[in-house]
């Protein structure tokens, strides 16, 4: 018996993109890869990528083991634009305790993003007062720093990180 033929065509590019954090735990997952993100003003001094994050679901849909009727009118859904960015967080913790950062042009108050597993700093959220319209946390958009993740293709190729690793004497 022959063996199945193996395809030659080379699969097509995902276009969810997956981002670990330097002790290979999966962090996010995105739509745009992170080099095409913006970055911050120059005068930012880390150059944070900035990682916009939507909005969860407004509505979920029904439950088909639910027996209640439900009381709120089906909202329709609406197909996907091919060209949304769309972002995930996987596995952060969030610092309860902000952080405040001292700039050249004022104070910034940052709530710092870690690794789920080893607990390194991977970017931040600021705080709604410094726009001035709110207080508490911004949680529409978190800024990733550079060199603290690894894309699963880097994983896969096993991309030599040591660079990018301060190391204490």
């Amino acid at each position: 018996m022959d063996p199945s033929p193996v395809p030659t065509s080379k699969p097509t590019q995902s276009s969810i993109h997956t981002y670990h954090c330097l002790c290979t735990h999966l962090i996010f997952a995105t739509t745009t890869p992170l080099t095409n993100l913006p970055t911050r003003s120059s005068s930012s001094l880390d150059k944070a990528y900035i990682l916009p994050l939507p909005p969860p679901p407004s509505s979920l849909p029904p439950d088909p083991d639910s027996e209640s009727e439900p009381s709120a009118p089906k909202i329709a859904n609406k197909p996907a634009d091919r060209n949304s960015h769309y972002a995930l967080l996987l596995s952060t913790a969030v610092d309860r305790k902000a952080q405040i950062i001292t700039r050249s042009d004022g104070f910034e108050k940052r709530y710092l993003q870690r690794c789920g597993r080893c607990r390194l700093v991977i970017g931040y959220q600021l705080d709604w007062a410094q726009f001035g319209e709110k207080e508490g946390r911004r949680e529409d958009v978190v800024y990733l720093l550079p060199g603290g993740l690894l894309s699963t293709d880097e994983m896969v190729q096993g991309k030599d990180m040591t660079s990018h690793i301060a190391l204490e004497e």
